[in-house]
């Protein structure tokens, strides 16, 4: 339906769901010079604020590389209290595509290079990354409303590094994708029967390292030779949740493995 048929759905100004659509809240597609909203995400909406559950409101950050270096100072001194409050001071205000793609991963990297330049040790680093998992999974529910479609996401043979597969998943559970998150080192026949028996039009292959990237194109090939309806997505590092989303959402996909999201520097 259109944004205005939403509004008066919802009994509000066109401008009120307007700003819903632009902070979060709804999501929409862009129709020529206006927008397109899913009955389902409308009525799950409508839902919500009848039980007083308002949209929650947006906020402008002004500068990000501030956050993620707060969230950064926390995760290397091990004070997971400050990381969460570092989170979600911002959760609920921005999405958790932004916070992850803006905040944590940033931080993540700064972890990452600390390691690789020898100044902070592996169990650190490991730690950083066990606190961001349990922050992010905090928000990794699946929202009310009828999905958008069924997406599987893993990492490909070899991969164990599951922290850029579980942002995915979190950021395609917030666009109102119903997902199957089967985490780290999964067999590539694995992956294709899961997506075959839950019905799945999207796998999104994780990567967090250079070397993982070809074993990712590997599986990709097997997981499109066993389902070849499906989209496969590749991510590796320094793609963007944000250009996940956009690309899972292409209503052209095309018929082969493409490179989509990853998390930079992890």
């Amino acid at each position: 339906m259109r944004l205005q048929e939403a509004a008066d759905l919802l009994g509000v100004h066109y401008q009120t769901a307007y700003g819903w659509v632009r902070g979060g809240q709804l999501p929409a597609r862009k129709f020529r010079r206006g927008y397109e909203v899913s009955e389902a995400d409308v009525r799950a909406l409508a839902a919500a604020r009848e039980l007083g559950r308002q949209p929650a409101t947006e906020i402008r950050v002004r500068d990000w590389t501030a956050q993620a270096d707060r969230l950064y100072d926390a995760l290397v001194s091990g004070q997971e209290t400050a990381a969460r409050r570092a989170v979600e001071r911002l959760a609920g205000h921005v999405t958790i595509t932004d916070l992850c793609d803006r905040v944590i991963a940033p931080a993540l990297r700064q972890v990452g290079d600390q390691w690789a330049a020898g100044a902070v040790s592996i169990a650190v680093e490991h730690r950083a990354t066990a606190i961001c998992e349990r922050l992010i999974s905090a928000h990794a529910s699946q929202p009310a409303g009828r999905p958008r479609g069924v997406a599987v996401v893993a990492t490909p043979p070899g991969e164990r590094h599951g922290m850029s597969a579980l942002m995915a998943a979190t950021s395609l559970r917030e666009h109102h994708w119903k997902v199957h998150h089967l985490s780290a080192d999964l067999p590539a026949a694995e992956i294709a029967m899961l997506a075959e028996t839950v019905g799945a039009s999207l796998v999104v292959l994780s990567t967090a390292t250079t070397a993982g990237a070809g074993h990712a194109a590997e599986a990709a090939r097997a997981v499109r030779a066993a389902a070849p309806h499906v989209t496969v997505l590749i991510g590796r590092p320094g793609d963007t949740l944000a250009e996940l989303i956009r690309l899972a959402e292409d209503p052209n996909p095309q018929p082969v493995p493409r490179k989509v999201t990853g998390i930079p520097g992890l």
